[in-house]
């Protein structure tokens, strides 16, 4: 069953262009997700309840066509048959029926005091009926964590990058990368695809210097913390 919402695109949710913004664009997709989760029965307070919470492995959108200031869209969001202790989800945002971005997330259910992966059969809701559809059915890429060249940037983890698990949120990561390239070197970039990998977690206080390595119409970005702990790793597909 896909879970769907119509939306407004408000100017707080606008990138330099008055479209609305690549991180934005995983905020919505993020939000919506905790919607469909808790209609499902599986929101934050069930498994809190349970000593469990969701955390994002995993994340892509492509984008397609950014909808404007006051458009009227539709965000839609549906799980896919999970695995033993990971879960994709997909996305869409149409306006009027045209597609403007499609996304997907792998997901997992972690103990609060382990901080383990557990069984989603034991967790999710028997009887489900899973939607065999697939908004973006290709893997997620595998990147290599060897950078050669220096850090280009750096980014220190401040209150407003920190969640309610006490980390930095995922989509923090994705605006402490877009904001490692000024305004004019993003734009010239045309990413059209954003693939985000999350290894450790970076707390308020840390730095997380970053590193790129291109080839062909594709970049590669790590994030590393201190003792060159790799804690994110993203992929920018150029259109």
């Amino acid at each position: 069953m896909k879970y769907k919402k119509q939306i407004t695109i408000l100017p707080s949710q606008l990138d330099p262009e008055g479209r609305l913004g690549m991180a934005n664009t995983f905020d919505l997709f993020m939000d919506t997700a905790t919607e469909a989760a808790g209609a499902m029965g599986v929101g934050w307070d069930f498994l809190k309840k349970k000593g469990m919470f969701w955390i994002t492995v995993k994340a892509r959108v492509r984008f397609l066509k950014a909808p404007g200031v006051l458009d009227e869209v539709e965000v839609a969001t549906w799980p896919e048959q999970p695995g033993e202790k990971r879960c994709n989800r997909y996305y869409t945002i149409t306006r009027g029926g045209e597609l403007m971005a499609v996304g997907k997330t792998e997901w997992a259910i972690v103990s609060m005091l382990t901080r383990r992966p557990q069984l989603m059969d034991k967790v999710l809701p028997k009887g489900y009926v899973y939607p065999e559809e697939s908004a973006s059915p290709e893997p997620f890429p595998m990147i290599d964590e060897a950078f050669p060249e220096p850090a280009y940037s750096e980014h220190r983890v401040s209150a407003l990058d920190i969640d309610m698990a006490r980390h930095m949120n995922n989509v923090a990561y994705v605006r402490a990368i877009i904001n490692s390239f000024s305004t004019k070197e993003w734009k010239k970039l045309n990413v059209a695809q954003m693939d985000v990998i999350f290894r450790s977690s970076a707390v308020e206080g840390d730095v997380l210097r970053f590193q790129k390595r291109q080839s062909g119409n594709t970049i590669d970005i790590r994030g590393s913390l201190s003792g060159d702990r790799t804690s994110v790793l993203a992929r920018l597909t150029r259109g």
